[in-house]
């Protein structure tokens, strides 16, 4: 039994005329007549009795009937579910963060109009350090990252550099440099830092440590922090400086300043990462259509 049997035993049970019946298939009378025979043939009943100049549907066409345009409607649902999924309509997107990212406000708005643009997608966020991202785009428990330093070189993925953002030390707001409107290296010169582990993020972890120990200026490194809010933390309760991206500067304003160093060049790259067996699916280009385009308008 195919569907296009169905399709014609409805619309005989609706025309009660089998001429009638194919002039709106856009069928000859005699290639319908003979699907219909094969239909009742194939499931062993009399769906049709003659009436008058037409037919009327049997009790066993009657039940039929209500079966057979349900099951239409589901093969209908199914065809525009597929059309949806190839279009970008529906499907899922799951975006892992470098928990940092959030403080450019590139991202919520990444996310705010790409599901004003597709409502029956579903996008789950998962936060995601740097190092795990890679790793879970291989295995496929995401679809897309954001976060910080551009991926080794590898086949499988593909990365975009969406930013990049000088660094600047953080320091409690009561010490001795906080009221200085910018600061050299020289002025760091046996401060203590709080610095994130290099795995987290081993280029710009190196380029740090390069550009002091350049200047003859080791970094005294006493607490080593993953986490940006702890970081903070730490720093306005004395603990030691860190660093943080310029842009960031208006969150680490409850106990601590944000102040730029002058001789300093060394940049966090805002990035993002995908596979590249994805590039042609729809949801993920719309997002990284959508990044970019935001990302233009900053």
């Amino acid at each position: 039994m195919e569907l296009r049997h169905l399709r014609y035993f409805v619309a005989v049970a609706e025309a009660e005329h089998f001429g009638r019946a194919a002039q709106q298939l856009h069928v000859s009378q005699s290639p319908l007549s003979r699907q219909i025979a094969q239909l009742e043939e194939e499931i062993g009943v009399e769906l049709f009795v003659p009436s008058g100049r037409g037919v009327k549907l049997s009790a066993a066409g009657k039940s039929f009937l209500k079966g057979a345009r349900a099951t239409l409607a589901r093969a209908a649902e199914a065809i525009e579910d597929a059309k949806a999924a190839a279009e970008g309509r529906t499907g899922r997107v799951v975006v892992g963060f470098e928990g940092g990212f959030a403080y450019t406000g590139l991202l919520p708005k990444v996310v705010s109009i790409f599901r004003a643009r597709h409502p029956r997608a579903e996008v789950r966020l998962q936060p995601l350090v740097n190092e795990a991202q890679i790793s879970a785009l291989r295995e496929g428990r995401i679809s897309l990252g954001y976060g910080y330093d551009a991926p080794e070189e590898d086949p499988l993925i593909r990365s975009r550099v969406l930013f990049r953002d000088r660094i600047g030390v953080v320091l409690p707001k009561k010490h001795r440099l906080a009221s200085r409107p910018s600061l050299k290296m020289a002025d760091l010169r046996d401060e203590r830092f709080i610095w994130g582990p290099r795995h987290a993020n081993p280029r710009l972890y190196d380029d740090l440590i390069a550009a002091f120990r350049a200047r003859n200026q080791p970094l005294k490194l006493v607490h080593e922090e993953a986490d940006g809010e702890a970081q903070l933390t730490l720093v306005a309760s004395g603990e030691g400086l860190t660093f943080f991206a310029e842009s960031t500067a208006a969150i680490v304003r409850i106990g601590a300043v944000l102040k730029r160093i002058r001789d300093l060049d060394v940049e966090f790259l805002g990035r993002v990462v995908w596979r590249a067996s994805d590039e042609k699916d729809p949801l993920v280009r719309s997002f990284l259509e959508i990044t970019t385009s935001v990302h233009a308008g900053r």
